[in-house]
């Protein structure tokens, strides 16, 4: 039962999970008891090779199949029936002997079309961190603002960004690695698990032929604590993809974009905004991370089942685990398209980093000016302070702005005259704190509290302190990039070269 609807389907995930596939892996159970129960000299080996023949001659008909759990409202029985319509009456008989229960038959089953399920995430992740480190080392040097709370903060690079991503990933994808260690285990071991008609040493041999030890503590069914941990990490996987998603969508942002989705020729970005450029990808990852957390706590709630067995996980299993790695496929996949194909716009970095005013090196001139200003009388505090005042100072609106912030307009008349101005206007050459501090020009800001006072003495005191050539060329320095950025370098040995 596929319930994905086709837009978000994913065509190896749909082979993994389809009845034809699930049908098959049960038969590779039930062969898998017959030869361990022959080649422990149970029944004979004949006996093996004679069913394995036919099965293997006379494919399953899912039509029957079908038709038959209509009537019997139990798939497994249904596709015994099936198949022992093939078989002699003297070889019936071994087809789900020894008091198997269906579970016996499934689960070893579902654990193989987790793990080749799994298999096909991993290729798609690993085609992503491909496309990551290319774009990490391709942007190298590619300089653009950072923001934490959504505020421009310290520069780095757009390529360090790229590193960032890849590592979140890194980390989501050992987790889920980590989780498919309880994936070696199944059972065989009868309605309550206490081997009520299987030998353990027959379990032990079948599951050893199709690549599983034993759980030892199983009910009728293997604990779903052992899978739980599977879908937590796939929904953590896909919410790290949303993360990404995310950040492009900020950086897409109307105005200066730093980078966007790509657009085809034909595209329309809206019904209505012929401008428009939106993020819909992106967005619809946002959409797929909902999903996938949905499918996590809605498996995880099958860790819970009255004592030795009861049905209510099955329903969820059957929609729930196809339908997480059709959104994690597809989710690793929209993400690689997406950065693949990013149209990245370092001119807009460069212009934001202009706009921020100088405001990216302030932490370092924070403790630039600290040292070179001790023996000149400021203070820890006073180095903090002239920062902030400056980076006030240099974001200060001009007559016009001051104006139209203090008296908002009162007509669409007087917006419309407005708009003129401010299309027509000339702006100033942006002031960088670089400039402003060491030439002592600090002003007083009515969004602060320093006073008159507090402020001619610090101008009296930087014009003093960058006298000195020494003292200038430092505090130059703290703005220039290649200082800034000097230890980025290490996230590209520890992270790439690992």
């Amino acid at each position: 039962m596929i319930l994905m609807i086709p837009r978000y389907e994913q065509e190896e995930v749909v082979k993994i999970w389809s009845d034809e596939n699930k049908l098959l892996l049960w038969q590779g159970t039930e062969l898998a008891v017959i030869k361990a129960r022959a080649n422990s000299g149970q029944i004979p080996i004949e006996v093996y090779a004679e069913i394995n023949a036919i099965l293997m001659q006379n494919p399953i008909d899912i039509t029957i199949w079908k038709q038959l759990e209509k009537d019997l409202r139990h798939d497994l029985v249904a596709f015994l029936e099936e198949r022992r319509r093939f078989l002699p009456e003297d070889l019936k008989l071994y087809l789900h002997g020894d008091g198997m229960t269906s579970y016996d038959t499934e689960e070893a089953a579902f654990a193989r079309m987790l793990k080749e399920s799994i298999s096909v995430t991993t290729g798609e992740y690993t085609e992503l961190q491909e496309i990551l480190k290319e774009m990490a080392l391709k942007y190298r040097y590619t300089i653009m603002n950072g923001r934490t709370h959504g505020q421009e903060a310290e520069l780095q690079t757009f390529g360090k960004r790229c590193l960032t991503w890849y590592k979140d990933l890194q980390v989501s994808f050992e987790n889920l690695q980590r989780t498919t260690e309880a994936l070696k285990y199944s059972k065989l071991s009868g309605a309550e698990g206490n081997y009520g008609g299987i030998d353990p040493e027959i379990e032990k041999e079948a599951l050893a032929i199709l690549g599983f030890e034993p759980f030892y503590g199983a009910t009728q069914i293997m604990p779903r604590e052992l899978y739980a941990p599977i879908a937590h990490a796939l929904s953590q996987l896909v919410l790290s993809i949303s993360k990404i998603a995310t950040d492009i969508r900020l950086g897409a942002r109307s105005g200066r974009p730093i980078y966007q989705e790509s657009f085809g020729k034909k595209q329309v970005g809206s019904s209505t905004m012929p401008h428009k450029r939106n993020t819909i990808s992106a967005e619809q990852l946002e959409g797929m991370a909902r999903l996938a957390k949905a499918f996590s706590i809605a498996l995880t709630e099958n860790i819970v089942t009255w004592e030795e067995r009861s049905i209510e996980q099955s329903s969820v299993e059957r929609v729930a685990w196809p339908d997480l790695f059709h959104v994690t496929v597809r989710s690793l996949k929209t993400i690689s398209k997406i950065l693949e194909n990013l149209v990245v716009y370092p001119d807009n970095m460069f212009l934001e980093i202009v706009d921020s005013r100088g405001n990216y090196a302030s932490s370092n001139a924070k403790e630039v000016l600290k040292e070179i200003g001790f023996t000149f009388g400021l203070s820890t505090e006073d180095a903090y302070r002239i920062l902030q005042l400056a980076s006030f100072n240099v974001h200060e609106p001009g007559r016009k702005e001051e104006k139209l912030r203090n008296r908002p307009p009162e007509s669409f008349e007087e917006s419309n005259e407005l708009l003129h101005i401010f299309q027509t206007f000339e702006k100033p050459t942006p002031i960088s704190i670089q400039y402003i501090i060491p030439k002592g020009k600090l002003r007083v800001s009515s969004r602060l509290g320093a006073t008159e006072s507090d402020i001619q003495r610090w101008n009296e005191t930087l014009k003093k302190i960058f006298q000195d050539t020494k003292n200038l060329n430092k505090w130059n320095k703290v703005f220039m990039p290649s200082y800034i950025l000097r230890h980025e370098a290490v996230l590209y040995e520890e992270i790439l070269e690992q």
